[in-house]
């Protein structure tokens, strides 16, 4: 585990968080998601509900890339400050 490859990581993890976020809006692609995945209430916020709860759930990649280890939770916070930061500077 380098630190190249987290941050790599990182930046795809978020891209994949904001291009979801994106398509399931509505007039878009997935916006049955959101349609009926609101009857959820607030537990929909990790699964598609906003782009800092989602970082919980969608972080995924780095699982499936290095393990459950110590760097996740810190992982984990970089990816919702990432994903906070890119979508209120660009894209809200």
């Amino acid at each position: 585990m380098w630190l190249p490859d987290i941050l790599m990581l990182l930046l795809f993890n978020s891209l994949y968080i904001l291009g979801f976020y994106l398509a399931i809006q509505p007039d878009m692609i997935g916006w049955p998601i959101t349609k009926y995945g609101s009857a959820l209430g607030k537990w929909f916020n990790p699964i598609g509900g906003c782009v800092t709860c989602m970082a919980s759930l969608h972080s995924w990649p780095y699982l499936l890339a290095f393990g459950l280890d110590w760097v996740f939770i810190p992982y984990v916070f970089a990816l919702a400050s990432l994903n906070t930061i890119i979508y209120n500077r660009w894209l809200n």
